[in-house]
């Protein structure tokens, strides 16, 4: 009789859906479903690492809704659980030795230094008193920019895996709109956004299906942002595809051109649909809307800034009891409606200057090419930087840390198409170092 042979993958596999079962079943409620849910990331990340941005950003959107019961610190926690499972793939991977080393690029030394500054600014916020839950909460929204930058470089090392990764991110942010466009009272269009002005380009530069779908996606994608209600991504919106006119070459323009007539007949189509019309109708509401008490809360902002200049007073840092209307008193920061005023009252000009300088750096970069893929990550930096001016949002400007990677990664492979690249070391590698024979 033949004995079956149990190899290390079997036994690991099996341990592995126990522990999701354990998971599910022991931990109460959402600390199961979370516990699972990274368990399982992570075996996916540790196969597939082009995926842990695209899971991350839409699924954690997705999970964060879910899980978190409408509750901002929940849906944080959501994106981190899966950022940290990616991260701990990656190191899986580079332990067994079947990760290539990334390539360096030249925002990585300002993006270490505004690390290091979180790091001191962090320690300065307390030892001058700060609440250290506020200090968290400064942490992270100056933290996220270097830590999607350079999940972005480490996980997409190359032009395939930028494909990879673009489809998935593309397929799952179809389903996601899809089911949300006719949803009256949606506030958003980011998701969206994000893959607007690369699919413009490929529509200007590919023929058949390709171009095809391409310009029926960014189609349907500007539609959403159009009745996202949402003035900060209009605003993003509106200043990318005008450096993609003026600044792009015939193949942005066409790309332009043809995604724009596109998106005039699908309009009028979704039109129809009731739930489309209701979202239209607050798409005035959303313009008429007053900033209420931004406006009140950045000028508290700025008067910190006023006195502290050149570095802020520290991560962390709440004025207590101002009055706000709608609020009577309450303590206001570290976290204002204005990313720059944030930045200014926790880190100070040279907070700022280090915000900016990657940025700002891999921005030119992508600007040099008129035609490359480069150029739409590269104008929607400049679109989300604009942005910025009015928007701080909850979870942190995290696009201001992938964009300028995409636009520094896809400079890397002007003129290579994507799909064209040296393959990475191939999958069965590492299932190989588990017992399994490829």
């Amino acid at each position: 009789m033949r004995v079956p042979i149990v190899t290390p993958t079997v036994l690991l596999g099996g341990a592995g859906l126990g522990t999701l079962v354990t998971l599910v079943t022991v931990l109460p409620g959402p600390l199961g479903l979370a516990g699972a849910v990274g368990l399982l990331s992570w075996g996916v990340f540790l196969l597939w690492p082009w995926a842990v941005l695209p899971v991350g950003i839409l699924g954690g959107t997705v999970l964060g809704a879910l899980l978190s019961g409408g509750d901002v610190r929940g849906y944080i926690a959501v994106h981190v659980l899966l950022l940290g499972t990616g991260g701990a793939a990656m190191a899986v991977r580079h332990w067994l030795g079947i990760e290539r080393r990334a390539g360096r690029t030249v925002a990585d030394l300002g993006m270490l230094s505004l690390i290091g500054l979180t790091v001191v600014a962090a320690a300065y916020g307390l030892a001058v008193g700060n609440h250290p839950s506020e200090v968290l909460v400064a942490a992270y929204q100056i933290s996220t920019i270097p830590v999607y930058f350079f999940v972005a470089t480490r996980t997409l090392t190359t032009a395939r895996r930028v494909r990879s990764a673009s489809i998935l991110y593309v397929v799952l942010a179809s389903a996601f709109t899809a089911v949300a466009v006719t949803v009256p009272g949606r506030h958003g269009g980011l998701i969206t956004l994000l893959a607007i002005p690369a699919l413009i380009w490929i529509a200007g530069r590919e023929r058949g299906w390709r171009r095809t779908a391409s310009l029926l996606l960014g189609a349907f994608f500007a539609i959403d942002v159009l009745l996202a209600s949402y003035r900060g991504i209009w605003l993003a919106a509106a200043l990318t595809l005008l450096i993609m006119l003026v600044r792009g070459g015939r193949a942005v323009r066409t790309g332009l051109a043809v995604t724009a007539a596109a998106g005039v007949v699908m309009a009028a189509l979704l039109a129809l649909h009731p739930g489309v019309r209701e979202r239209a109708s607050e798409v005035t509401k959303g313009l008429e809307q007053s900033a209420g008490y931004r406006g009140a809360e950045s000028t508290v902002g700025l008067d910190v800034f006023a006195e502290q200049p050149l570095v802020g007073a520290g991560l962390g840092q709440t004025t207590p009891d101002i009055y706000l209307s709608g609020f009577t008193f309450t303590d206001v920061g570290p976290v204002y409606h204005a990313f720059y005023v944030t930045v200014l009252a926790n880190l100070g000009l040279v907070g700022l200057a280090l915000v900016l300088w990657p940025i700002l750096r891999s921005v030119r970069v992508g600007l040099r090419d008129r035609d490359g893929i480069a150029l739409p990550f590269a104008a929607l930096s400049c679109g989300f930087l604009a942005a910025a001016l009015f928007a701080a949002p909850t979870d942190g400007h995290w696009e201001l840390g992938l964009l300028p990677a995409l636009t520094l990664l896809t400079a890397q492979w002007a003129g290579e198409p994507l799909g064209q690249a040296a393959r990475p070391r191939p999958r069965r590698v590492l299932l190989q170092r588990f017992g399994v024979a490829a």
